[in-house]
């Protein structure tokens, strides 16, 4: 999982080292960051299945938000297919597996 972490923010920040007119700022990257971290943390074992889809729902509306604000390019096609198997692995991680993808629903990016 940290190494998946690591991929989606370092992925964030090559795109905008050496831009000067970059849409977002390594500020907007931690801030990915410690949504992925909250999410991480609140998805423990023998969480229910729909608190989880709750924590699911606050981290995907959450990061609409910080995509908006960074005029929708800080979460490209590489994250965003990163950040869905960051939270497919996490629910499976404690004990939640699902075929779908559960972003759906929510998601804008």
């Amino acid at each position: 999982m940290k190494e998946l972490r690591k991929r989606i923010l370092d992925g964030m920040l090559d795109f905008i080292e050496g831009e000067d007119d970059a849409e977002y700022t390594p500020k907007d990257v931690d801030t990915c960051e410690k949504l992925l971290l909250t999410f991480s943390s609140n998805i423990e074992d023998g969480i229910s299945c729909s608190n989880a889809m709750e924590q699911v729902k606050i981290l995907v509306l959450s990061l609409n938000e910080l995509n908006e604000k960074c005029d929708y390019s800080i979460i490209e096609t590489d994250q965003r297919e990163d950040i869905c198997e960051f939270i497919f692995q996490t629910l499976i991680s404690a004990g939640i597996a699902l075929d779908v993808d559960v972003t759906e629903e929510w998601r804008d990016w």
